[in-house]
């Protein structure tokens, strides 16, 4: 009785009449929010339109007005702003709910703990979690450095609580992964053992079935697995494709009609992302100098040094897109180029002064290598040989300004597992390597998630004839 009243107030708060598989959904979540058990899990999976967002929302809704707690998360900034935005209600990056550490053992070389449990009777929403790894895909400075097993560890632990987790299954797993493993359910039941509550969101709705861009992202899901020759529908008004000769033209336009902040073009690789960053600042912004004000770019490294919270759970993100507001004094050091800024960050809408380093702006690799950062470290370190203490030493590095500096890329074009998470008025997708990729499954996924970016209208470039159908 009370499962079946739950039901019909979030049905009640649903924008529109749900569809066939969101009744399904309302249903098993009923249940699921009467299990008892701890170890019960709600995976919610859905594709591009089929109504994921508006069917968490309800729920959100309708749980609030009851009075129980709900924490809305997403794995990055932008993704959580997107969430809250939707939700009418914060949202955070999940690190910041489920770790913690203090200014000091950062100071030391210390590392980011797992929280000890949640808040008693709370409902834990995770959307976007398709982007969740597990080993290794989590910085060693986190945890145990696995960020599915913590955030199952953060939960399970707490006393009543429930978790949500939402996704698309036909997106890019995480970096290093060939799922995604936070919404495989039978990886959840077998690794960890809980009981999973799961339900798939497949239709449409009807209000998104004019889409050029749902109906190329359903038809790019559909293909998963079967083989087919992929076929792209050029028979939209969102919908185009265009060449090399008509680029710079339309990404022009693009500007103009959406502004910069709200255009994208994804890449396949750093090497065409920084092509691309770098005829568009020359040909479409006409822009000669390095850096300028109001240049769009994206960190490529975690940023613990200009975080302003006590435990530093605010830091500045791998993949946190930001936009130059003022430039200051040039630098020369360590063999590096760096330059005080101030930034405006789009995801926290605030401003932050920093000290970036340039030397990455125009590089083919997604930031310092391994050796390069070694080697920066090493003439850093040679500033305090003079110090008797060896942990002296490493601790004034850590403070060091230069090597506290935030590296960054142009950001008018990114990878695909850059910009996921995020979404886009307008995205311009980079074709150009296509017609060399074998036509597999990850082709595919990474076709859709690229497609999945854009909101209003779609590009695609330098596409192979045999993937375009004018019917």
């Amino acid at each position: 009785m009370i499962a079946h009243s739950l039901s019909e107030q979030i049905v009640g708060n649903m924008p529109f009449t749900p569809t066939v598989s969101q009744l399904s959904a309302i249903d098993i979540f009923t249940h699921f929010l009467a299990d008892p058990s701890p170890y019960s899990v709600f995976v919610l999976s859905g594709y591009a339109g089929t109504g994921k967002t508006s069917l968490v929302s309800s729920i959100v809704q309708t749980l609030s007005i009851s009075g129980i707690a709900i924490c809305l998360m997403a794995p990055t900034g932008r993704a959580a702003k997107i969430l809250s935005t939707r939700a009418k209600r914060d949202a955070y990056t999940i690190h910041r709910i489920i770790y913690k550490s203090s200014a000091a053992m950062l100071e030391e070389g210390g590392s980011f703990s797992l929280v000890k449990e949640g808040r008693s009777g709370s409902l834990y929403v995770v959307d976007e979690a398709s982007m969740i790894g597990q080993e290794g895909s989590n910085s060693g400075l986190f945890g145990s450095g696995d960020l599915l097993t913590d955030l199952l560890a953060y939960v399970i632990g707490t006393d009543t609580a429930k978790l949500i987790l939402v996704g698309d299954t036909a997106q890019l797993p995480p970096v290093g992964s060939n799922i995604s493993p936070a919404l495989d359910t039978n990886l959840l039941t077998d690794r960890y053992g809980l009981h999973i509550y799961s339900a798939s969101l497949t239709d449409v709705i009807r209000q998104k079935q004019e889409s050029g861009i749902l109906a190329n992202a359903t038809l790019l899901r559909d293909l998963l697995d079967n083989g087919e020759q992929i076929l792209l529908h050029n028979c939209y008004a969102d919908t185009h494709f265009i060449g090399g000769a008509e680029l710079i033209e339309s990404i022009d336009s693009a500007y103009r009609r959406y502004g910069r902040e709200d255009v994208l073009v994804v890449c396949y690789s750093n090497k065409r992302a920084l092509a691309y960053n770098l005829g568009i600042r020359a040909q479409v912004l006409d822009l000669e100098e390095e850096l300028v004000r109001g240049d769009r770019l994206v960190v490529v490294r975690n940023n613990y040094a200009y975080a302003q919270n006590r435990d530093k759970t605010d830091f500045l993100a791998n993949g946190e897109i930001v936009e130059i507001r003022r430039l200051g004094k040039y630098h020369e050091l360590y063999e590096k180029r760096f330059v005080e800024a101030d930034i405006y960050l789009e995801d926290r809408d605030s401003e932050l002064t920093v000290m970036l380093l340039l030397d990455t702006l125009a590089t083919e690799s997604a930031h310092m290598t391994q050796g390069e950062r070694e080697a920066f470290y090493q003439n850093v370190l040679a500033d305090y040989q003079e110090e008797a203490s060896v942990v002296k030493c490493r601790e004034l590095v850590r403070k060091n300004p230069y090597w506290q500096a935030l590296e960054v890329k142009y950001a008018y074009a990114l990878t695909c597992h850059k910009a996921q998470g995020g979404q886009w008025p307008c995205i311009f997708i980079d074709m150009g390597l296509v017609s060399l990729m074998e036509r597999d499954n990850s082709l595919l996924r990474w076709l859709y998630t690229a497609l999945t970016r854009a909101t209003q209208e779609v590009f695609f470039v330098n596409t192979p004839e045999s993937m375009i159908s004018h019917s």
